[in-house]
């Protein structure tokens, strides 16, 4: 960044006032100058000019008689004899101004006359306070000089504000870019780049606080990426130390299978060996989410609506056999969807868990299947007291586990905050609420593809 002298936005303005002063003495010289030269030279007659000429032409008609070869250049004239009138030059309001100043003897809108007396005739010359050319030929081309003459050198006033305002406006926005690059600069997050100098002391504070913002933010963001690593590490770490035991249970429960076992006992042994390898995949998986969440984001797949919503009831009949509960399935025509599957099964054996855990051994979970193109709904309801209306108001938010949500001892909150977001995250929802009979039930909504 090209480094600039620093300057005060204070003196900027100062200048700028100074010159625009200069332009106006500029201008009122240029004004004064010409209209000199112009009188100087004869080209231009002073704006006196027509009432001397009227003075003197008055005088020459008292003393030689009253004709219109008297009357100057720059005069009109209106002459009577025995009261009617026999000559003029005037007309419109001109004419009556004349006649108007031979009676009363008043001038008005701007025009001046001198009244003249020679034996039967009378003659009123009529002459104006302007600036005129010498010229005739000229005077008759340009008869407004002498605006036309201001409205050039306010013109070149104007002009020259504009031209210095434009100016100004160019260099405090050229200065005032560096500040913007600078921010869009801390907006894109690149915190080594030098964010320049404005060269302008003012703007040159704001960069300064800019620049520790900077600082701030790469140092937080280091201090970040080491807490980051160091979590890695430590969950790497944790889920190496969680597949050794998930690893004896496994070794162990094979090894019991292969023994003789009842029918129940085998129904027993089989969930155990398929939920420890589930939970070697959620540990994988974990591993790689650690690593990299874009590595281990599950990835959609297409999948049967009847095999979905059997896998599901299967889950939920082998999750609830550990409560001592049944669970009773309604399902519906689903057509073909497509879906995060994996996280949707997760999201919906945790609703079930919640409804388990709060329901009495014995009794019954209801998980209904409702298809209403194009949302997919899955109703869960449990066996137990209900929601309180705190859990009602609360019980979506992560980390919410108050004794109070339910009557009964439990927890609920890191499950159905989870559910909530896979919902979100296929544009659907969760929903709490309590049947008539005063049973808690959450609603699953999503929308696959």
């Amino acid at each position: 960044m090209e480094q600039r002298k620093s300057i005060s936005l204070i003196w900027i303005l100062v200048k700028y006032m100074i010159l625009c002063i200069l332009a106006a003495g500029a201008a009122f010289l240029g004004f004064w100058a010409g209209m000199s030269l112009l009188l100087g030279s004869g080209a231009l007659y002073a704006a006196n000019a027509g009432e001397r000429m009227a003075q003197e032409a008055a005088a020459r008609m008292e003393q030689e008689g009253i004709t219109k070869e008297l009357v100057p250049d720059l005069c009109g004239y209106v002459i009577w004899e025995k009261g009617s009138l026999v000559d003029t030059d005037l007309n419109g309001k001109a004419l009556r101004a004349a006649g108007n100043y031979r009676e009363n003897g008043k001038n008005a809108s701007g025009r001046f006359h001198i009244s003249v007396k020679n034996g039967e005739k009378e003659a009123v010359l009529q002459y104006t306070f302007h600036m005129q050319l010498a010229d005739p030929a000229w005077r008759k081309r340009i008869p407004g000089f002498e605006g036309l003459y201001m409205t050039f050198w306010g013109t070149f006033f104007i002009g020259s504000l504009v031209l210095l305002t434009f100016h100004y406006v160019k260099v405090i926005k050229a200065r005032l870019r560096v500040l913007q690059e600078a921010a869009v600069s801390l907006a894109r997050g690149e915190l080594e780049r030098p964010l320049g100098n404005p060269g302008i002391r003012e703007y040159n504070e704001v960069m300064r606080a800019m620049e520790q913002l900077q600082a701030a933010l790469r140092q937080s963001l280091q201090e970040q990426w080491k807490m980051e690593h160091s979590r890695i590490a430590q969950t790497s770490a944790l889920i190496h130390d969680l597949k050794t035991p998930l690893t004896v249970i496994d070794g162990n429960t094979q090894l019991l299978a292969e023994t003789e076992l009842t029918a129940e006992q085998r129904e027993y042994v089989d969930a155990v060996l398929k939920n420890t390898a589930a939970a070697g995949e959620y540990l994988e998986r974990l591993k790689k989410i650690a690593r990299s969440p874009a590595e281990g984001a599950a990835r959609k797949t297409a999948m049967s609506g009847e095999h979905v919503q059997a896998e599901l009831i299967r889950e939920a009949e082998e999750l609830c056999r550990v409560y001592g509960l049944t669970v009773k399935g309604d399902k519906t025509e689903l057509p073909e969807l497509e879906a995060v599957w994996q996280d949707i099964k997760r999201a919906v054996l945790n609703i079930v868990r919640n409804a388990a855990e709060h329901t009495p051994r014995g009794g019954q979970i209801y998980l209904q299947f409702i298809w209403t193109v194009p949302w997919l709904e899955i109703l869960v309801t449990d066996g137990g007291p209900g929601f309180t209306k705190k859990a009602l108001r609360h019980g979506l938010e992560p980390m919410y586990t108050e004794a109070e949500s339910r009557p009964q001892n439990g927890h609920m909150g890191i499950g159905l905050a989870f559910a909530q977001e896979t919902a979100r995250l296929h544009g659907g929802s969760v929903r709490l609420s309590n049947t008539e009979e005063g049973h808690g039930r959450v609603s699953f909504r999503i929308r696959p593809d």
